[in-house]
């Protein structure tokens, strides 16, 4: 009896840790992810940037950052796209695709149908990451940026 205890209590506490280190390991591209939606709002300038690029980090706070989460990208996308009209640059800030990921990271909250969403959710997100880096790059390569080293 004592010996299944202390064994249940073992693959308990591995299960645990194997739990903690997967989370861990999740949170690795999340961190890049977050900063480069973080470079992609501060390159935005000021009158056209919804809010401070740095609060993007708040989709770290567990449930209600997920909310959060797509309340930022949104809003970002909104925020690129005033500021490429306003260059005079094309694209829509990413608005569509944005659209389209804030949807199936919803999906994803709803049982069963989590797991049909789960691959076109992983999709969209690394086509949402490429895109907003490309996006920072256009507008950090053009005239009016937030950027201080750049004219204008």
């Amino acid at each position: 009896m004592y010996e299944q205890s202390t064994f249940d209590s073992l693959t308990a506490g591995f299960g645990l840790g194997a739990i903690l280190f997967i989370a861990l390991l999740a949170l690795i591209p999340a961190f890049f992810y977050y900063f480069t939606l973080q470079k992609t709002m501060n390159a935005v300038s000021e009158r056209n940037r919804a809010f401070a690029g740095g609060l993007v980090w708040l989709s770290l706070v567990p449930v209600l950052g997920t909310v959060w989460f797509c309340v930022y990208a949104i809003l970002l996308s909104s925020s690129l796209k005033k500021d490429l009209a306003e260059r005079r640059l094309p694209g829509d800030g990413g608005f569509s695709l944005t659209i389209g990921f804030v949807i199936s990271l919803v999906l994803l909250m709803i049982p069963f149908i989590n797991l049909i969403a789960l691959i076109p959710a992983i999709v969209l997100w690394i086509i949402h990451w490429v895109k907003m880096a490309e996006y920072r790059r256009v507008i950090e390569g053009t005239p009016g940026s937030a950027n201080p080293a750049l004219p204008g």
